[in-house]
């Protein structure tokens, strides 16, 4: 049998769904407070969680069509791509 030399306790009533990226994990935001930071992110000076898109833009949207069906994504609209090859994971601008 193992022996260790210490215990960790941990009270999962404090763990809470959260996100992070791959380049910065330590950079998490629990999910209750995702919606607020992300528009924070929209109008914050352009750099580290900052897009500096003007106010005016904020509603701006744009139609799609695939397939057929048409929709429209805004800013926040969750869009999923798969990666197929190593070339578009070494170049993700060939994807757009």
């Amino acid at each position: 049998d193992p022996t260790f030399s210490d215990t960790l306790e941990l009270d999962l009533s404090t763990v809470v769904p959260c996100l992070s990226g791959p380049k910065r994990p330590h950079d998490y935001i629990p999910l209750s407070d995702m919606k607020s930071d992300f528009k924070k992110c929209l109008t914050n000076s352009v750099g580290f969680k900052g897009f500096g898109i003007d106010e005016s833009k904020l509603d701006a949207s744009a139609e799609i069509e695939y397939k057929g069906q048409k929709s429209t994504i805004k800013h926040g609209s969750v869009v999923i791509a798969a990666i197929t090859s190593c070339t578009n994971t070494s170049n993700p601008s060939v994807m757009i």
